[in-house]
């Protein structure tokens, strides 16, 4: 075969692989058929095999430069391609899999009770008994927040507010991996924290709306409160679902239950982390800062309804759909199956057909 008949032969796939490229670069990958992608891809190795044997072919310059800009084109598509799917599944795992996952969870459920009504309790008591509030706490605690939330506050300097979200994420972090980590001693161990930081924050919280601190800490709360404490919660939830799974498998081997469990946790645990995150930055930045009282209530408002939209609207809507998808994929499994009533009813028929014959 000379070079002439090799360039003959070959250009209808040059052309249509460049063809391929322009309605993706002019458009979206998205506006390609399943078929064309597989297309794209044949044609895309095609062309890389053809550059490669260009050489051995004497190909004509211009030739070679023209395979050249068809490889690269297409290898820019191909791994942008790529990139957009892992956006695409990161997008999917923050709007779909976590609020459908914290929506559906009984144990968020659990600890969510767990913890905001022993906090309300906690604080209500402690605000109308100090000796409730010592018991709970101690005397050294007492005094110490109380002169912590005494102090004159300043507007915080750039450098502060860095080191602070540092210190916070730090610490909000740690408390959540620990809430989380004791739930492998069969979960009872993460509400057992959940509930022990329930009762201590509202003791602390009623104690100090009694003192003269009781301005400084409704200015320092309101902004970062919601989301810290419900993140709390969510890590507690995420260690009781893990560790419940080695006490009652349900079935299934432990080591199989506590693998699956643990999977399952995931979305939990990750909402339960950034929002310590966000946590942590709020605290750092919102909670020193010199604004009027009702600015951070309205913020800790905003983050609130921001959470009852994600987890409890967006969350349900996903679930349903997702019940309704898996309710539809069940079905169609069972109409392909041969023992399915269809199936039964079609092999029914056919054996009164032969019957009569």
């Amino acid at each position: 075969m000379t070079p002439a008949q090799f360039i003959q032969r070959r250009t209808p796939d040059w052309r249509a692989l460049e063809s391929l490229l322009q309605r993706m670069e002019l458009s979206s990958d998205r506006k390609l058929s399943p078929d064309e992608f597989l297309s794209f891809g044949r044609l895309y190795r095609s062309a890389c095999t053809d550059l490669s044997l260009s050489g051995a072919w004497r190909l004509p310059r211009h030739v070679q430069l023209y395979l050249e800009d068809l490889v690269s084109r297409s290898h820019s598509h191909l791994y942008a391609f790529h990139n957009r799917r892992r956006l695409g599944e990161i997008k999917a795992f923050f709007l779909d899999l976590i609020p459908r996952a914290v929506f559906s969870d009984r144990y968020v459920r659990i600890c969510l009770l767990a913890f905001y009504l022993p906090f309300f309790m906690s604080m209500y008591l402690a605000y109308q008994s100090r000796p409730f509030a010592v018991a709970m706490v101690g005397e050294t605690h007492m005094e110490m927040f109380e002169d912590m939330h005494s102090r004159e506050k300043e507007d915080p300097e750039p450098g502060d507010m860095i080191a602070g979200t540092g210190f916070y994420v730090w610490n909000n972090a740690g408390l959540a991996v620990l809430t989380f980590g004791i739930g492998i001693l069969g979960g009872v161990l993460s509400l057992v924290m959940v509930l022990f930081n329930a009762v201590f924050l509202g003791a602390i919280l009623g104690y100090l709306m009694t003192t003269p601190a009781a301005e400084n800490i409704l200015s320092w709360i309101p902004g970062h409160g919601p989301v810290e404490l419900t993140a709390i919660a969510f890590a507690g939830a995420a260690g009781l679902r893990v560790g419940f799974s080695f006490v009652a498998p349900e079935g299934r081997r432990r080591l199989r239950a506590l693998r699956e469990e643990a999977a399952a946790a995931v979305p939990v645990l990750v909402a339960a982390v950034t929002m310590l995150f966000i946590a942590a930055f709020l605290e750092a930045t919102l909670a020193p800062a010199v604004l009027p009282i009702p600015v951070k209530f309205a913020v800790g408002g905003a983050t609130l309804l921001l959470m009852i939209a994600y987890f409890g609207v967006n969350g349900g809507l996903r679930h349903r759909l997702h019940l309704r998808r898996e309710a539809a994929r069940l079905q169609a499994e069972r109409r392909r199956e041969p023992g399915t009533e269809a199936g039964g009813l079609r092999h029914a028929q056919g054996g009164r057909a032969s019957g009569r014959s």
